[in-house]
């Protein structure tokens, strides 16, 4: 297949080394040349075009977008239009009217958009949900995130829309159901948008059971932190979302037990399934990442913004 991959910035560079090892023709694109040339010294047999050459070559069946949030909509817009398949980093859009649009576009040209929720590809995620609703871990009542690690000052994003929908996005995905009482509250030290925030509120699973879910992030924070902690009436899940490490623990023996897992290379695993998709035009169905669960996640992180934004 081939496949066009805008903006390879730090993100994108990671779609264009998979893309290759998938065995892919990639086509690149970036406004910087700095970008361009640092792609091409490490994968020499790249091509390059511009967004709009990128439109009017047929033989370019996909498209992975990898840059700023704020550009997402109209280069999505613009490839749907096209008719090429889209594999779109989170998040789906800025607001929900946008992403409406996005998902309107995709289904009357019947092309494939896929959103860049990576964990629903996790190994230890996804042994988590299957540990869950195997209904042998007992009842869950709480649920808490550490999603801290320490950035530079960034002019242009906030905290909340960018690293929020990742723990909220595997909160979906494990439990289902829906969310009520969103609580947020965020500030920036070092810049106006906020650098560090907690995000809290009610889940009402499928099975009608309510759970409490707390979220922290952290741009400020140097202890990187991708961490995960299900707490039930008889056991705790604690769950190491990046290294994929599992421990399930007694909560009053306290013995602890790590869970066997064979830990993956998620994006590779999402840009395969993404490739596919493509090649065999087919719906993406739940839980794997479509709009429309793009679009439900991006709402649930714009109602924590909206909450933030009233306390100022």
């Amino acid at each position: 297949m081939k496949i066009a991959v805008i903006g390879v910035g730090y993100w994108g560079k990671k779609h264009v080394e998979e893309y290759v090892n998938l065995g892919q023709n990639v086509t690149i694109c970036d406004e910087s040349e700095k970008n361009i040339f640092d792609c091409i010294e490490k994968f020499s047999e790249l091509d390059t075009k511009k967004i709009g050459e990128i439109l009017n070559d047929d033989e370019i069946e996909g498209v992975s977008i990898c840059t700023p949030n704020k550009t997402h909509f109209e280069i999505a817009k613009s490839c749907l239009k096209a008719k090429k398949h889209v594999f779109l980093e989170k998040p789906i859009a800025t607001n929900l009217e946008d992403a409406n649009e996005l998902i309107k576009i995709s289904e009357e040209n019947n092309v494939v958009l896929q959103i860049g929720h990576l964990y629903r590809f996790n190994n230890s995620i996804m042994k988590t949900r299957k540990i869950i609703n195997e209904n042998t871990f007992g009842t869950v009542h709480s649920v808490y995130f550490s999603w801290t690690n320490f950035e530079p000052i960034f002019s242009d994003r906030g905290i909340i829309l960018d690293l929020g929908i990742h723990p909220v996005d595997i909160i979906d995905y494990i439990f289902g159901g829906s969310i009520q009482n969103i609580k947020c509250r965020g500030w920036g030290i070092r810049q106006d948008r906020p650098e560090f925030a907690i995000i809290n509120y009610q889940l009402t699973t499928q099975k009608n059971e309510l759970i409490f879910v707390n979220i922290e992030l952290s741009w400020l924070n140097p202890i990187k932190k991708r961490e995960m902690t299900i707490l039930g009436n008889e056991n705790t899940l604690n769950v190491q979302c990046v290294e994929q490490k599992i421990s399930l623990i007694n909560n009053k023996s306290k013995d602890q037990k790590e869970i066997e897992i064979k830990a993956n290379n998620t994006i590779q695993d999402e840009l395969s399934f993404f490739i596919d998709m493509c090649k065999n035009k087919k719906m993406i169905l739940e839980p794997y990442p479509n709009s429309k669960i793009g679009k439900n996640i991006l709402d649930i992180i714009l109602q924590a913004e909206r909450e933030n934004s009233d306390k100022k």
